[in-house]
């Protein structure tokens, strides 16, 4: 149990240093190449805090394990929505939203977790489902990177902006890659191995182990980076980095491996966490529908949809 555990921490570590730096690594290379600051801050704010729980996915499900795969996928999202946006409502509230553009996403995210309920309750998500999901990835990223930079407002692109600046000369770019690529396939492999021998040690599946303590320690450095640009009052960072992260995981990542290999989908997932993502997803856009903010009050209501979730999901395996 100890060495499982020492190793895990270890993964998840590394999965978030390899991220960081293979990620900043190809925002360089875009400026350099003459990419806008603010498409790679909006491609960069969207897409690089799930780095790790993509090369945590990739690596479960290249190891034999997609359960846990498929748990980390939906169990991230839930994370995001709940904790992540919770925390961040509670500690830096209220949550200024400016972009329009963040508007339609908030029911894409509504879309994608209806559909793949829907998908799902023939017991698997397989190559059609997967196309589909990959196909609306791809409508979407057109949408946003087409029209999100001719509808933010000054402030708001002075946000991404900020994001984008990473300046670098190509050389150090491609051995930032190079070194955040291969550390990310070391720490993708152990933490999936140590990720299993924990769960077997504590008598769960890969599935549970993904959907609870695998998705919230994978997801710890985007929780930090979440509340930072809260405190900074980065609310569409933190708003375009919780949507396109759960977007991509759900979307892309999930569609490329089911058109792969088709998933195998629990019977409780139908009936517990997949209408919970919906249910988390759906509570977004009343929140944001009038004035475009989420309230201390508001946050605290996802904290406690997400610690009673997770109390019931423990309680169900130890009772």
């Amino acid at each position: 149990m100890g060495d499982h555990l020492l190793w895990f921490v270890a993964g998840i570590a590394a999965l978030a240093l390899g991220a960081d730096s293979a990620v900043r690594g190809l925002a360089g290379l875009a400026r350099n190449r003459g990419v806008a600051a603010f498409g790679v801050g909006l491609v960069l704010a969207a897409f690089g805090g799930s780095v790790p729980d993509v090369a945590l996915n990739v690596g479960a499900v290249a190891g034999g394990h997609p359960a846990l795969a498929l748990g980390n996928m939906i169990g991230a999202s839930i994370v995001n929505l709940g904790l992540l946006l919770g925390l961040a409502a509670v500690v830096a509230g209220p949550l200024d939203v400016r972009s329009p553009v963040l508007k339609p996403l908030v029911i894409a995210q509504v879309v994608v977790a209806l559909a793949l309920l829907a998908m799902s309750h023939n017991g698997r998500i397989g190559f059609l489902d997967g196309a589909v999901l990959v196909l609306g990835f791809v409508a979407l990223s057109v949408y946003v990177l087409g029209f999100a930079g001719g509808r933010a407002e000054p402030e708001v692109r002075a946000q991404f902006e900020a994001e984008g600046e990473q300046r670098s000369d190509a050389a150090l770019n491609l051995l930032r890659i190079g070194i955040g690529a291969a550390i990310l396939v070391w720490a993708a492999r152990t933490t999936v191995e140590h990720a299993v021998g924990l769960a077997a040690t504590a008598g769960v599946g890969d599935l549970f182990a993904g959907l609870t303590f695998v998705a919230i320690s994978a997801s710890l450095p985007q929780i930090a980076l979440g509340l930072i640009a809260a405190v900074q009052r980065r609310g569409d960072v933190l708003m375009a980095s919780v949507i396109g992260s759960n977007l991509l995981n759900l979307s892309l990542v999930l569609g490329v491996s089911a058109i792969w290999q088709p998933y195998p989908v629990a019977q409780s997932l139908v009936q517990l966490e997949l209408p919970v993502l919906l249910a988390f997803a759906a509570m977004l856009y009343p929140l944001l529908r009038g004035d475009m903010r989420i309230t201390r009050g508001e946050g605290f209501v996802l904290l406690l949809a997400f610690a009673a979730l997770h109390t019931y999901q423990w309680w169900s395996v130890l009772r």
